[in-house]
């Protein structure tokens, strides 16, 4: 095994940022919102055209023969 100085490596070593960066933006309220309202728009449409089959209490199957 490799041995090697405290000093040594202390210089070799890339120096550790204090605190993460913020990769992005918050997403806005009124994405969130629109984003929700078109999957449940979406869910009842499939619903109606029988394509989206409740299994359970919780639990939906996707009925992908349907339409034949």
């Amino acid at each position: 095994m490799r041995k090697i100085k405290l000093e040594d490596w202390k210089k070799k070593s890339s120096s550790i940022p204090k605190e993460k960066k913020i990769k992005g933006r918050p997403t806005p309220k009124w994405k969130l919102r629109d984003s929700i309202r078109y999957i449940k728009r979406r869910d009842e449409y499939l619903r109606e055209e029988g394509i989206l089959v409740k299994k359970g209490d919780r639990k939906w199957k996707l009925n992908v023969f349907a339409s034949q």
